[in-house]
């Protein structure tokens, strides 16, 4: 075919397929405009893949696929397989709204601007006032132009001003990696890998990424592309001036309506039938509104409802007293006078409810959270929620739960602050107690509660039966932690002449549930709160077992000189026997990771004693089980077996389901270096499945980094591989540092056993980088005679002589023998 007939190609095989191009599109996920625009030859060169999008689209199969892509891509030297799927691309953008109003110069800067981006990446920041616009402004543009980045549109609230927490652009990279398919087990822990990762799968794409509501250059810059064809929209309520000095951004100022763009904007929303013909009071109306969309779309809403022309022009123009209820940075803005008009509208039970619910510290509740708050039962709180969503003061989310807009939120607040103190302190009080409530319930169907831990210091009566099981406490837990972090903070904050110990309670309750399902870094700010709420107590007892739990946490992260530092302080602390008891144990298990075994053996003793003193044989058992991981990582298998099996009697005994998944992985453990692997298996297995039903996450690692090792002596490299693999998935998702050393060395055996002697060093030497960090000898060890042994199967003793020398050094320094030491893991 030649001439016309060939830029026709794609209309003629459409009608031979009986399609329309409605119905092309529909199947292609492309638009009918850019169909029609290929068929008239008006785009020469389309992209790669719509053209493979176009292919799966008409049914073509076998070298009709390669005929059409050549035909539109002739530089295509790598065509779909026959049949393949087209791996659809991510549509992220939440939808754009309806009554989108002028904004014409701003929509050709971005146009303009997104012209550019074959010559490299360009990032647009549109900066301007909060409520002008910015968001709404970004999301109309990229509904307009999201044909144009046929693979793929991300977009990101990064929370940057508002309650609760910034989004950490680590965790934003976590979900575009996922979003373009990289599974979890690849997206790297690190920051700096997340973004080069993000880079690299974003290298040969054309992709929209929409970024809203930033705090600062530092929260974006992880997130930017690197390569030509990607167009990256931020909005900002500051400047951002280092991405326009690093990374040449482009500023887009997003100013106040004009007055003809206030009036559109308003008569849409309100109705030119509703507005009548007094241009007085509309005058009045869209003036006292200042130029701001939120503004006109609260009043509207008001007008739209109840009140008349005439009315809601003379609330405007006697609102210019009451502008400072709410501060912004310019001047001339009057969203405090509309919205203190909204507010005194309100029937006074609604009124209080709104002032109120300005205390929730965090970025959104549950109706029973918000029952708490304003001391009402729950439907009645569901019946006030309600009336403020139909006045535009709240929104409900698509869960279900209840949110300010961050503006309503800041006026909301305002009128709570302007309040005698005492007379907010109550509802304070009653939703932290709510929370410590619900945390209470939800920690206790995750993991057993430990009774030889502080009792709480806030007296909790109600018992809360809500929670249909385990999944849905640790699915409430996960959503709520911006709350409950919030409320410890809080709590941690207030002068102690209030009374408050809500920081050191959520802390004492949540110790062992976060822990289970791996929230280490929530954990580490909830036990700091903790720490600097006891200290400013004079709590002793609540100093120590802050300490405890944060060196227990990183340990866990494989933060040991730092564990060390907390558990020093805590054994100079007058306090309780039992808490000492405790601390002696995480220490003399960090000083055995350390690799110093005779203070380590001391301290464990110590640990036990104290544990037996105290009756507390919860604490008994898990020191038995950290001084068999010194006798197993000092070769002593008999003895590491006895203290192993004395833990999970211990442990079973107590229903403490977490401690008997260790105890059951740390026997496999030692039935493997003992050659006992059908023995091995079998505690491994069921430690396993105790692990996954109660949700362990860490616990899940160890067993199946173990079974790795295991299945590798029985001759199976690749269920061994598979099991190292996913316990390395586990390692980088939770950042346990220890256990993903454990799991490269593992991969280096497995792959030094089936001849792959380059993915051997690279598992060996990152296990060996690892343990150098986190500074455990022992696995560094491993590590190096895992090294000199695969270079000695190349024949190369030379090159790895000096790896052994280095191995045997360290086995050395520990007092133990090469090949003798287990693996073991502590509790």
């Amino acid at each position: 075919m030649t001439g016309q007939q060939d830029k026709s190609l794609l209309g003629e095989l459409r009608r031979v397929a009986g399609l329309t191009q409605e119905e092309l599109a529909e199947r292609t996920g492309l638009t009918v405009r850019g169909i029609s625009n290929i068929e008239r030859g008006r785009v020469p060169r389309p992209r790669r893949r719509s053209v493979e999008a176009l292919a799966v689209g008409l049914g073509l199969r076998g070298d009709q696929v390669h005929q059409f892509v050549r035909h539109y891509c002739p530089e295509a030297t790598r065509l779909p397989a026959p049949g393949a799927a087209v791996v659809p691309a991510p549509a992220q953008l939440p939808a754009a709204s309806s009554s989108f109003t002028g904004r014409e110069p701003e929509l050709d800067r971005l146009d303009a601007l997104c012209a550019q981006r074959g010559q490299g990446v360009v990032v647009a920041v549109l900066e301007g006032m909060a409520g002008v616009g910015k968001t709404s402004l970004a999301l109309h543009w990229a509904q307009l132009r999201r044909a144009d980045f046929p693979d793929g549109q991300l977009f990101a609230n990064l929370r940057g001003y508002g309650p609760g927490t910034a989004a950490e652009p680590s965790e934003v990279l976590r979900s575009f990696l996922r979003a373009f398919d990289v599974p979890a087990a690849e997206v790297p822990a690190d920051l700096d890998e997340r973004s080069a990762l993000l880079r690299s799968v974003l290298a040969t794409r054309s992709v929209l990424l929409v970024l809203d509501n930033a705090r600062s250059a530092e929260q974006v810059r992880p997130l930017l592309p690197g390569h030509p064809g990607c167009v990256v929209v931020v909005t900002s309520r500051t400047m951002l001036h280092g991405l326009t000095i690093s990374n040449d951004a482009h500023r887009v100022t997003v100013p106040l309506f004009t007055d003809v763009e206030s009036r559109s904007l308003f008569g849409r929303l309100a109705g030119a039938a509703r507005l009548g013909t007094d241009q007085a009071d509309v005058a009045d109306v869209v003036s006292g509104c200042g130029g701001l969309p939120l503004a006109l779309r609260i009043v509207a809403e008001r007008l739209g409802h109840e009140r008349e022309l005439s009315e809601l022009a003379a609330a405007m123009r006697s609102a210019g007293d009451r502008l400072d209820a709410l501060t912004t940075e310019e001047e001339r803005t009057s969203l405090p006078a509309v919205l203190s008009w909204s507010y005194r509208t309100l029937p006074r039970d609604v009124a209080d409810a709104f002032r109120l619910l300005g205390l929730h510290p965090g970025p959104h509740w549950e109706p029973a959270a918000a029952a708490a708050l304003l001391g009402v039962r729950v439907p009645e709180a569901r019946r006030l929620l309600h009336l403020l969503v139909e006045g535009h003061l709240l929104e409900r989310r698509a869960d279900g739960r209840y949110e300010f807009h961050d503006l309503v939120r800041d006026y909301a607040r305002g009128l709570a602050g302007a309040a005698p103190r005492n007379r907010w302190c109550e509802p304070v009080r009653r939703l932290a107690e709510h929370c410590l409530t619900r945390a209470v319930a939800a920690a206790e169907l995750i993991a057993p509660p430990d009774p030889n831990r502080r009792p709480l210091l806030t007296p909790v009566t109600a018992v809360d039966r809500s929670f249909a099981g385990p999944e849905d406490a640790a699915a409430w837990l996960a959503t709520e932690l911006p709350t409950l972090l919030a409320v410890a903070e809080q709590s941690a904050g207030m002068r102690q002449a209030e009374g408050t110990s809500y920081a050191r309670d959520l802390s004492t309750v949540l110790w062992q549930a976060l822990r289970v399902h791996g929230h280490y870094s929530v954990l580490r700010t909830l036990h700091g709160l903790a720490l600097a709420e006891a200290r400013a107590a004079a709590d002793a007892v609540g100093v120590q077992q802050a300490l405890v739990d944060l060196a227990t946490v990183c340990a866990r992260l494989g933060h040991y000189d730092e564990a060390v530092e907390h558990l020093t302080e805590c054994l100079a602390v007058d306090g309780s026997p039992a808490v000492a008891g405790r601390a002696y144990n995480i220490l003399g298990v960090v000083q055995a990771q350390l690799g110093r075994y005779e203070p380590a053996a001391r301290h464990l003793r110590q640990a036990v004693a104290l544990a037996r003193e105290t009756a507390d044989s919860l604490n008994e058992g898990r020191s038995l089980s950290n001084l068999g991981f010194l006798h197993e990582r000092q070769g002593e298998l008999d003895a590491a077996l006895r203290c192993y099996a004395d833990c999970l009697t211990i442990a079973q005994a107590h229903g403490d389901r977490p401690s008997e998944a260790i105890a059951l992985h740390n026997l496999g453990d030692v039935y493997r270096a003992l050659g006992h692997y059908q023995a091995a298996r079998k505690h491994l297995d069921r430690s396993l499945a105790v692990s996954r039903a109660v949700g362990h996450r860490e616990a899940e690692g160890y067993a199946l980094a173990y079974l790795g090792l295991v299945h590798l002596h029985l001759g199976d490299p690749g269920t061994a591989r598979r099991y190292q693999e996913a316990a390395l998935a586990i390692a980088v998702e939770t950042g346990i540092r220890p256990l993903e050393t454990l799991a490269n060395n593992g991969l280096g055996d497995i792959a030094r056993a089936s001849g792959n002697r380059p993915a051997a060093l690279a598992h060996y030497l990152r296990a060996c980088d690892l343990a150098r960090l986190t500074q455990e000898p022992h696995e560094e060890a491993r590590a190096l005679d895992g090294i000199a042994a695969t270079y000695d199967d190349a024949g190369d003793q030379a090159k790895g002589a000096p790896y052994r020398r280095h191995a045997r050094s360290l086995y050395e320094a520990m007092g133990v023998t090469a090949g003798q030491a287990g693996s073991g893991v502590r509790r």
